[in-house]
């Protein structure tokens, strides 16, 4: 059986879960859904999706200022911590969480914004299955809906590339080598956990797109309307940006 790639390995996601999904992490949701808002126009009943969702911290918070959200996740144990997190803040009702592969979402016409943060696009290989799942993005916004998006793109990266970082949490390692490889389209990196038990590594790997590349995707898929910022606060996308922060509407 083929080794299954990086995105799809559950105990990937397992292993580093309290890094990617740190408590300061989790702090940050209210105040970014409160940028998010800020920068759409959605009815107060609206429907949001989250592809993926992760472990529901934006869905939940979302659901909580009323409105009715989908998280979608190919991690199962995280959508786990999702529900448990919507049970816990009372808002179960208006939340629904699937164990999808974003590539295969497709609700034609049910949401009113569509969000994909925390760079969560360009895992695939085949640059066919990115605009595949933009074209489900685009398809499952009702008229007029919204993709709300923020990653690292190649212009931030640029300024800010560092070769090899690390982190301690509570006694466990995280180390991480930091490679771009085809000229400026691709990242791969390797991910390692040390703990007084044992030591893990992981490839990690993902395409880095410019605003420009990214904007003529969307366009292509069908969003005619694509706005382009440097942060979350809307401000302009220059050489002080810290995010490609994308908002646009079909």
């Amino acid at each position: 059986m083929a080794q299954s790639v990086w995105h799809e390995d559950e105990a990937f996601w397992d292993t580093f879960e309290g890094y990617v999904f740190a408590p300061e992490v989790i702090e940050k949701a209210p105040a970014q859904i409160d940028h998010l808002l800020s920068l759409l126009d959605l009815p107060d009943d609206g429907v949001v999706g989250d592809v993926p969702c992760g472990v529901g911290r934006h869905a939940v918070e979302l659901a909580d200022r009323g409105f009715r959200v989908t998280g979608v996740d190919a991690t199962a144990s995280y959508l786990s911590r999702a529900s448990e997190r919507a049970r816990e803040r009372g808002v179960s009702e208006r939340t629904e969480f699937i164990h999808e592969d974003m590539r295969d979402v497709s609700r034609p016409n049910e949401f009113d914004a569509i969000i994909n943060l925390y760079t969560s696009f360009g895992y695939f290989e085949d640059r066919a299955d990115d605009e595949r799942t933009a074209r489900n993005f685009y398809d499952s916004l009702r008229p007029g809906g919204t993709l709300f998006m923020s990653l690292t793109s190649k212009e931030t990266l640029a300024g800010k590339f560092e070769q090899r970082t690390w982190d301690e949490r509570d006694g466990t390692y995280f180390l991480e080598e930091h490679e771009i490889t085809d000229n400026w389209s691709w990242m791969e990196n390797r991910w390692i956990v040390v703990t007084d038990e044992a030591v893990q590594e992981f490839t990690v790997s993902h395409r880095l797109y410019s605003a420009y590349e990214l904007t003529t995707l969307l366009q292509r898929v069908g969003f005619e309307d694509v706005s382009v910022y440097g942060n979350l606060d809307g401000d302009p996308y220059d050489e002080n940006a810290a995010h490609l922060v994308i908002v646009a509407t079909k």
